[in-house]
């Protein structure tokens, strides 16, 4: 048998050792590194775990956003790793963001011990609860001690972390870890106190080992939320008894997992389905019947003027993104509006909300069919023309965007191309299966508006917790980095504006480290295109200054040599650009560049050109 003192040469070692294995026991798969010395312990057991994929990257704001997308596109926590001092002061943007999303992280910072606080000591801060209420749980792990107490506490705290960071209030967990010197695996005499006793494997070899069937130490089998026999009658009958039920699908990581039960639904009770591309439900090559996507056009209409509003919304995610839809969920202050999410806090900033269903939703969704199919509802619903109208909105749409996008280029065929043109080229050329980390500000709503008639398998990622710009490249990175561990090969891409970009530069370097298939597409529109739809355009010296960022040569000057970068300033070369790279995907940077102001135009146009069709239409001006 092994020596305690060959194999773990000290407590540190062992200690993390002990971590690290428990971790990997509950299913851990990844871990993000950066560098720094008091991290060491840590950084040795992960890099000798078998089992777990260490990933090395220097800057910890980047390795942050970089789990964050490896969290995303897996579904399962992954592990940071940092040194003491500010360190994890810069992972505090991602973890927010985690968070407010519930992505499940789990961050392991190292410390000085507590005779080193307060000291004077170098990279010694205060980090108890340095991200306060941002994360699910704190712990303060106590430090190393080569005893088998201890080391059964320690096995037992790394169930419970990744427990309470997968769920079902998933989110980051934060333990602090503090290390004294050795640091590194130093053999250390028999009877020093950071030795291990030769005696403690013999005397309690669970606590030092693990349990022999490799499973983890404190089982803690997943829970999820069920809604009880008297909540779930309840409302079934008020989705029974609507005249004018419409469903909202906002932004949601988890709705691929409940979308074929949500258009079930949908279908049961004759209710429009109207789902944002963020939602998770839009992009399924497996289900049947497709949801509607331009719902910021119908709300922007006269539709719910002529129809009525509805009487009864049910709204899975994030509350809805798009001007018009928000705008309209406003004014339903005497529908019955119901929330189905397992989130704590209830999407609801306008506060008009009659149930919050904090519970699972696709387990929630097929009970309520079941109720509405066994005894409440036909199979066929009374109210068809209430869905036929939206559904020939969805149709008038669809065909009213790709007309206007083409006149527009029949009768300038030599103006700038344009942001909604991007759009429209990319969802036409994106092949199956392809990911798309999608940024904040714009993007998010002309994805929306532009991309929204395609209808072929799609993985669609965001940061919508707490819709920052920041770490948008590094999201994107992590998103490749997972799609790659499980065998996926349908290439990346990350579109995102000027500005987000300038937020996260160094990360075209880290790109190029990891030699992922991935395109960096920029829509450089020269800076602040959201300001001109805000008030503030209103002010305009205040405006042009502080918020349009024009500033068109630092993106290709600032960009790190290492990223190939090529240009697009029509839409023959955009399409060029987006063949060369679909073709051979490596990485790639592709500057796509629009004049905001006619972006800004034509957007006005598109809505109003789209906006007058349905609104003829509804009111029985067309054929």
């Amino acid at each position: 048998m092994t020596t305690p003192q060959a194999a773990w040469p000290n407590i540190n070692t062992l200690w993390a050792h002990a971590l690290v294995d428990e971790l990997a026991r509950c299913g851990l798969k990844h871990v993000c590194i950066s560098p720094g010395s008091r991290s060491t312990p840590l950084v040795v057991a992960f890099a000798n775990h078998p089992d777990i994929h260490d990933i090395s990257i220097i800057d910890e704001r980047q390795a942050a956003f970089v789990a964050l997308g490896l969290s995303l596109a897996s579904g399962q926590p992954v592990a940071l790793v940092c040194t003491s001092g500010t360190a994890a002061a810069h992972y505090y943007p991602a973890i927010c963001e985690a968070s407010s999303s519930g992505v499940p992280l789990l961050v392991l910072t190292a410390d000085r011990p507590p005779n080193l606080h307060d000291t004077g000591a170098p990279q010694a801060i205060d980090q108890t609860r340095i991200f306060g209420q941002h994360v699910r749980w704190f712990h303060q792990v106590a430090e190393p001690e080569p005893t088998a107490e201890k080391m059964r506490y320690l096995r037992a705290l790394a169930c419970r972390a990744c427990q309470r960071a997968a769920g079902p209030d998933a989110g980051p967990v934060h333990l602090n870890l503090p290390f004294r010197k050795p640091l590194e695996p130093t053999p250390l005499p028999e009877g020093h106190r950071d030795a291990v006793p030769p005696e403690l494997l013999e005397s309690d070899p669970l606590a030092m080992m693990g349990r022999s069937d490799d499973a983890p130490y404190l089982h803690t089998p997943p829970t999820r939320a069920i809604l009880d026999e008297a909540t779930l009658d309840t409302i079934a009958g008020l989705l029974a008894s609507a005249e004018r039920p419409l469903i909202l699908a906002g932004a949601d990581h988890r709705g691929n997992a409940y979308a074929s039960t949500l258009i079930e639904l949908a279908r049961r009770i004759g209710a429009p389905l109207i789902a944002e591309p963020t939602s998770g439900v839009t992009r399924n090559a497996e289900l049947q019947d497709a949801p509607l996507h331009f719902g910021d056009a119908i709300f922007g209409s006269s539709l719910l003027t002529i129809l009525g509003a509805p009487d009864l919304v049910l709204r899975t995610g994030k509350a809805p993104l798009g001007w018009a839809a928000a705008r309209a969920v406003r004014s339903w202050s005497h529908a019955t509006t119901i929330l189905l999410s397992p989130d704590a806090d209830p999407a609801d900033p306008d506060h008009l909300s009659s149930w919050h269903l904090r519970a699972e939703p696709a387990t929630t969704l097929r009970a309520l069919s079941r109720r509405l199919s066994a005894s409440m509802r036909p199979a066929i619903p009374t109210n068809a023309a209430w869905l036929g109208a939206f559904q020939q909105a969805e149709t008038l749409a669809s065909q009213s965007l790709v007309a206007m996008l083409q006149n527009f280029r029949s009768e300038r065929p030599d103006a700038p191309l344009t942001t909604p043109e991007i759009w429209h080229a990319l969802g036409e050329r994106l092949p199956d299966g392809c990911a798309l980390m999608i940024s904040n500000s714009m993007p998010i709503r002309d994805v929306d508006a532009f991309m929204a008639q395609r209808r072929a398998p799609l993985q669609i990622f965001f940061n919508r917790g707490v819709n920052g710009i920041d770490g948008i490249v590094a999201t994107g990175l992590g998103i490749a980095l997972a799609r790659k561990a499980t065998g996926l090969h349908a290439p990346t891409v990350i579109a995102l504006g000027d500005v987000a970009l300038r937020h996260d530069l160094s990360a075209l370097a880290l790109a190029r480290e990891l030699d992922l298939p991935i395109l960096v597409l920029v829509l450089d529109n020269e800076g602040g295109a959201i300001f001109d739809e805000l008030p503030i355009a209103n002010f305009p010296d205040v405006h042009t200054r502080h918020f349009l960022t024009s500033a068109r040569a630092d993106i290709t000057r600032s960009a790190p040599s290492a990223a190939r970068i090529s240009e697009a300033t029509s839409p023959s070369e955009l399409h060029d650009t987006l063949s060369v790279f679909f073709e051979n995907p490596q990485l790639q940077v592709v500057v796509a560049r629009s004049e905001r102001q006619l972006d800004r135009d034509l957007r006005a146009a598109l809505r109003a050109g789209t906006r007058t069709l349905i609104d003829h239409r509804s009111q029985g001006d067309l054929p």
